[in-house]
């Protein structure tokens, strides 16, 4: 059990980090081992698999302990104050920069004891390790993560909605007690956090550098965190609404509210069980941007959907009176 002593100044420096990076770093955790609770990856995992042979597979597999429990830390830096959305190539740069000491060290350990692999004793031994799986990195990124980063930033950026909805309406506790059954919070300022991918246990104060939470599709019921002896706390959490990562049948709402409101207003009213930006409603629903954007229009001027604006992405959600017309009551009929 690992526990980080946080005061008030950590929670209110709290940040969500949406990072291409780490989502790519923690795929390889299922490259060859699908968790029982990520189903949703089983499709990704077929993909990534078939494209073996366009990236560097014999190095990514070295980046993971045989028990399939350990990453090195350097390969998802922890980004500076206020850098919520690195971008993949400025945080694939972090990775590339550290020193080959720390590198070596991190990539030794995974070795969990045995004699490290052929794969694993060449990168240790490579001049530059950090570059070398940084560049390893880029081309599995590119061929595994990339195609479906789009519906993985809607997820990640829709759970972020909510969890701060969650926290502006019932403070840490709420949101601590929703976030995962692995992390438990209470009013003493305590964060004790069940990790299976860290050695780490004890007590570990902040030392005021606040805390990062980071929702991911490829952390299932296991929380992730980095060494809380060299970095600033941080917890990996599962995103909700991960399992509709593989779904691609278009939302249909049920014929009684097609009726009342219209089909295309409906069924948008329907795509929006999370918030996502009008291109993410396009893509699901197969219809164009200036449609979505004109009945979303309507169902905003009629207070069905509210919308807001997160850096340069804008997400509308259901209102409550969104929520009450796409759910049917109990017992209630619809058509």
């Amino acid at each position: 059990m690992l526990t980080y002593l946080l005061d008030v100044g950590d929670l209110a420096d709290a940040r969500f980090v949406v990072s291409p990076l780490n989502e790519t770093v923690f795929s390889i955790f299922h490259l060859h081992r699908i968790h029982p609770s990520a189903s949703h990856l089983a499709r990704w995992r077929s993909d990534a698999h078939a494209a073996r042979g366009r990236y560097d597979a014999a190095t990514i597999d070295a980046l993971i302990s045989p028990s399939g429990k350990q990453i090195p830390d350097f390969l998802t830096p922890i980004t500076a104050p206020g850098r919520t959305r690195p971008s993949f190539g400025e945080h694939l740069a972090m990775v590339a920069a550290t020193d080959p000491e720390i590198a070596r060290g991190q990539l030794a350990g995974l070795a969990e004891g045995s004699p490290p692999s052929a794969a694993l004793a060449g990168l240790i031994g490579h001049d530059d390790p950090a570059g070398r799986a940084a560049e390893a990195l880029a081309g599995y990124h590119r061929e595994t993560v990339e195609p479906i980063w789009p519906a993985v930033q809607r997820i990640l950026e829709s759970d972020i909605t909510y969890r701060g909805r969650e926290l502006a309406s019932g403070g840490p506790a709420r949101l601590f007690g929703t976030l995962t059954p692995y992390v438990e919070w209470n009013r003493s300022g305590e964060l004790r956090v069940s990790l299976e991918c860290t050695n780490a246990t004890g007590e570990f104060a902040s030392g005021g550098l606040g805390l990062t939470l980071l929702p991911s599709v490829f952390v299932g019921g296991v929380t992730v965190a980095h060494d809380p002896a060299s970095t600033a706390p941080n917890i990996g959490y599962s995103a909700r609404g991960s399992a509709t990562l593989t779904e691609s049948a278009p939302p249909v709402a049920d014929d009684a509210l097609r009726r009342l409101i219209g089909a295309a207003k409906a069924d948008l009213l329907a795509a929006l069980a999370e918030p996502a930006a009008v291109s993410e409603l396009a893509a699901a629903l197969g219809i164009s941007p200036s449609a979505v954007s004109q009945s979303l229009k309507i169902l905003g001027a009629n207070g069905i959907v509210e919308s807001s604006r997160y850096g340069r992405r804008v997400l509308y959600r259901r209102t409550a009176l969104g929520d009450a017309l796409i759910t049917p009551r109990s017992g209630t009929p619809r058509s």
